[in-house]
């Protein structure tokens, strides 16, 4: 019986027989598909160069398999139609207009990642026909008892199905790349120092209140209740993108449209009796209806207690909606709207019948942001230096303001088309690794293109990775998950910290830096201390692991890897006694998704296997003028763990990496470190985004991104003989001997005071 379905699949699967009464149409048609796809698959096969062969033995093999595969596909199409026809054709009418329907969903409201979407939808149909099928039959009185077992099979199978996945949906995730490193803690740590808790509240008093154009229709804050009323702006020249249906729908919720931007801000203003600085915070986009300005109250509320202005500044009608955002276009407009702000102060401040008369200091001005808001604030203190909008010259500006520092939180740096490069400010980003959002550090981009050429003052920048913090916490208002329903159902939040641990987090750095960059603590040096080694917070922070990547005005920086290609120079760094070295390039470091970091180092690899001898360690050594080092105070360096897989034949776990560091003088005399001793190197962070580890493969590319960390060893940790000298040390020598096998980077080498 088989043999004769078989035969009439293949004739429904096969091209159609010529017709002597006339020409086929169709035909024609299937041969000209054939012919496509021979000439798709042979013109692949041609082009592979695989191994040896002949391009043309390859063309004919490409089209050979290509026509193969054709024939196989409409064979096995064929038996289904077959399978088909024994179904009422309402029942594949129902399936394919379901289909149809399920896949408009997705393109409009239902934004899941195809590969998890289109598979789904598949099961969810097959189980529905079968719940609704299996409780047809057994609602029916006519049915038969035989057939009911199956019935009652199809209903247990379908609610199993549907329960489990919906738990599935619903549960946090579970814990990914469980690991159990123990930051470093030095001795004595800052608190055992004596230094106040920058987290903790100061003695200012301070009010609350707002400012803006008092006829807000959305905000309540914004509208009658406001105590000073601000006039509106006119972005037209910054923001031409303010157009078409975003343009419409955004005039008819808001009331207002690109020509009368208001200016609107909550304040937190301590009680004092000079002058206070003054710190900008900006949300990021989100949608503009979820407001997010009253987010940052917890950073408002700790800066104005330690003697600052704080204002969060309103600027949700640039984000998006469901009309669509400015994809970006409006990053010069969220920039541009910070210095308005600034502006206004500055008239209020010079205004001596005003009560907020000599109230800030516009030479002490920090800028916080958040994601876009993140990247505003940098766009923010190029603009402040510039006489006209860069994109339309036409709008004039005369800003001018003393912007000391610049703080990033999980920022965007791609959004607008230029990267600012900033001279002379303190600058800080945080960034969670569990931030689905931006799942890069782009904080550490703008961190490489800030230069500080004022030797007067020592400005410093410093980026800081949070293992553990997502995107959304650093916002009050926001939420654990990155991203919103229904995509959220996707995500791994389980090992995402508390909101009260990042807000912590958050606290700690944001207030040491806001101190010291505005000259409001005696602890300044001390604070720079907790950004060198952050293990000097730890009485401070929640438990957990925190990377800090630091440099300032002091450091001289000998090999940084981005002047040339000349791996071998002495001045950067050769190997030396290396029997067994794997790895020695340089290379553009990346992101998890393969973006460039913007910055280059030293990468060395060595395996030593069971031959572990005293001559045949890799060393990395550096060769240089002794005077270098002269007034110096400490070692410098950063550095990452590597990715062992690199290594040829690598089986098993993430090898946990340790170095000896040898410095020599010009006599010969050595000084060294066991590095674990001042501080350890942190194994990779590998984390997993999403439920699913093939979908964050698809979605984020790798499960981890080099974030590299700063060393900054004082000469006091070093063991070395009394007649050594530090101020003529003429080698660094790299040791890797504590560890049979690994992979490290290094970067940005040298001496600091």
């Amino acid at each position: 019986m088989i043999q004769p379905w078989l035969k009439e699949v293949w004739a429904n699967a096969r091209p159609p027989q010529p017709d002597s009464k006339g020409p086929n149409f169709w035909l024609g048609g299937i041969i000209g598909l054939i012919a496509l796809v021979a000439l798709v698959s042979g013109t692949a096969g041609f082009l592979s160069r695989f191994f040896w062969l002949s391009p043309y033995i390859l063309l004919l093999g490409g089209i050979l398999s290509g026509v193969g595969v054709y024939f196989l596909s409409t064979f096995l199409l064929g038996i289904l139609l077959k399978l088909l026809e024994s179904s009422p054709k309402h029942v594949l009418v129902a399936i394919g207009g379901a289909l149809i329907a399920l896949l408009y969903f997705r393109l409009i409201p239902f934004r899941w990642p195809s590969q998890i979407y289109q598979p789904t939808i598949w099961m969810l149909m097959g189980l529905s026909i079968v719940l609704g099928g299996s409780l047809s039959f057994l609602l029916h009185p006519k049915r038969s008892k035989t057939r009911s077992k199956w019935a009652w099979l199809g209903l247990v199978i379908g609610v199993v199905a549907i329960v489990w996945g919906i738990s599935w949906l619903q549960s946090e995730g579970k814990p990914s790349y469980p690991l159990s490193f123990e930051r470093s803690s030095p001795s004595p740590t800052l608190q055992e120092q004596g230094t106040i808790d920058p987290s903790l509240p100061g003695n200012f008093t301070y009010e609350k209140f707002t400012y803006g154009s008092g006829n807000d229709l959305k905000r309540a804050a914004f509208n009658t209740t406001v105590r000073y009323q601000t006039a509106s702006v006119n972005a037209k020249n910054l923001l031409p993108d303010w157009k078409g249906r975003k343009k419409k729908w955004r005039e008819k919720y808001w009331g207002f449209g690109v020509d009368s931007f208001p200016l609107n801000g909550r304040v937190f203003l301590p009680e004092r009796n000079s002058p206070a600085p003054i710190v900008l915070m900006v949300h990021g986009n989100h949608a503009m209806e979820d407001y997010s300005d009253e987010g940052y109250a917890y950073l408002g509320e700790l800066l104005a207690s330690q003697g600052m202005i704080a204002v969060s500044v309103d600027e949700n009608f640039l984000n998006g909606t469901w009309s669509g955002d400015f994809r970006g276009k409006e990053m010069p407009t969220r920039a541009w709207l910070l210095l308005k702000h600034l502006e206004q102060w500055s008239i209020w401040s010079r205004a001596a019948n005003h009560e907020l008369y000599q109230k800030a200091d516009l030479d002490r001005v920090i800028l916080i942001g958040h994601s876009r808001g993140g990247e505003a604030v940098s766009i923010a203190a190029a603009f402040n230096q510039l006489p006209r909008f860069p994109d339309n010259a036409i709008e004039t500006f005369n800003f001018g303001f003393g912007i000391r520092g610049v703080v990033a939180i999980a920022p965007t740096d791609y959004r607008y088309d230029r990267q600012m490069e900033l001279e002379n400010v303190h600058f800080l980003s945080l960034q969670g690794s569990y931030d689905a959002d931006e799942s890069g550090f782009f904080g550490l981009r703008q961190y490489q293109r800030i230069t500080q050429k004022d030797t007067l003052q020592n400005w410093s920048k410093t980026g800081i990775y949070v293992h553990g913090a997502n995107h959304g916490q650093f916002n009050s208002t926001w939420d654990r998950t990155d991203f919103g329903t229904p995509y959220n159902w996707l995500l791994n939040t389980y090992p995402i910290i508390p909101r009260t641990h990042q807000e912590q987090v958050a606290k700690v750095f944001i207030s040491a830096f806001a101190q010291f960059a505005v000259g409001n603590a005696a602890e300044t040096d001390a604070y720079r201390a907790l950004f060198k080694h952050t293990g000097h917070a730890n009485e401070w922070l929640p438990k957990g692991i925190y990377l800090g990547h630091y440099k300032d005005t002091r450091a001289n920086i000998l090999a940084n890897f981005e002047n040339d290609i000349d791996a071998a120079r002495e001045s950067k760094g050769v190997l030396t006694k290396s029997l067994f070295p794997k790895i020695w390039r340089e290379e553009q470091l990346k992101y998890r998704n393969n973006l460039v970091q913007g910055n280059n180092a030293v990468v060395i690899g060595w395996d030593y296997g069971d031959s572990l001898r005293l001559d045949s360690i890799t060393q990395y050594q550096l060769h240089f003028p002794y005077a270098h080092a002269n007034g110096s105070r400490e070692l410098l360096f950063t550095c990452a763990t590597g990715d062992p897989n690199m290594l040829p034949k690598f089986k098993g776990k993430d090898p946990v990496l340790d170095l000896r560091l040898i410095l020599q003088d010009t006599s010969g005399q050595k000084a060294q470190l066991i590095l674990s001793n001042h501080k350890k190197i942190a194994p990779r962070l590998k984390v997993q985004y999403t439920k699913s580890k093939s979908l964050d493969q698809q979605q984020f590319s790798n499960s981890w991104e080099v974030t590299t960390e700063s060393f900054a060893i004082p000469w006091r940790d070093f063991d070395a003989v009394e007649s050594f000298n530090f101020n003529a040390i003429e080698q660094i020598h790299f040791v890797f001997d504590q560890t049979s096998k690994g992979v490290i980077i290094l970067d940005e080498i040298g001496f600091g005071t």
